[in-house]
């Protein structure tokens, strides 16, 4: 019970009601999720090994959560804002030590496999399924369609790129185009990196390592 009351005080801070709670958005974990989706056969993450605070349960609320749904689970009732804030994180993982709200990550897909019947988690069970089933956006390598894995992967890789404005007098020379939410992106591959530039949106960006080489892997 306590646990759950807990939960309602983060329910109030993200609402913008003061609250001597001082509970932490962990944004290093939800890029290491992300980072971690992207990777070629991972089908799970265990958020224990992500961790580096004490706790002992968690609570998945996802942007479908129904406001009776999540009034049950917290044992509270939950106002307008606050679905409105859980909804635009579209999936929110909520950690618990002690009986208080010690950490919350916010997601910006739905990521992890939603079940309505199982959206509590422990540091004993925390292996959470990832849902790479779901329809990613339509995009294409060229003219060859991705498929709707190939299509997830991109999405994540392109959200997590820190894009930079540059002058497009001349564009990189791309080994192929890849187009994506109506823009088309040159790409160029190297050694060490993966670029890419799109006239139409006046910016760069380049991914290295395991995502530069996931992204040649899908588009060539």
């Amino acid at each position: 019970m306590k646990a759950l009351i807990a939960i309602g005080i983060i329910f109030c801070c993200l609402a913008g009601c003061s609250s001597s709670a001082q509970v932490t958005n962990d944004k290093e974990m939800a890029k290491n999720i992300q980072k971690l989706f992207v990777k070629k056969d991972v089908s799970s993450v265990d958020v224990s090994k992500l961790s580096d605070f004490k706790w002992e349960k968690g609570y998945l609320l996802t942007n479908t959560s129904k406001k009776e749904d999540v009034e049950k689970l917290v044992n509270a009732p939950i106002s307008k804002e606050v679905m409105e804030k859980i909804s635009s994180a579209d999936q929110m993982l909520v950690f618990v030590h002690e009986g208080e709200v010690v950490r919350y990550v916010e997601l910006p897909h739905d990521f992890i496999t939603q079940d309505k019947n199982e959206l509590e988690f422990s540091s004993s069970h925390s292996e959470l399924k990832f849902n790479k089933k779901r329809e990613g956006k339509l995009i294409k390598a060229g003219d060859k369609t991705l498929s709707s894995e190939d299509a997830l992967t991109v999405e994540s890789i392109m959200e997590q790129i820190k894009w930079k404005k540059a002058d497009y007098s001349v564009a990189l020379d791309p080994d192929v185009q890849l187009t994506y939410e109506g823009a088309v992106y040159n790409v160029r591959f190297t050694s060490e990196s993966t670029e890419l530039t799109s006239k139409k949106r006046g910016v760069y960006g380049k991914v290295t390592g395991e995502a530069a080489q996931r992204l040649y892997e899908i588009l060539m």
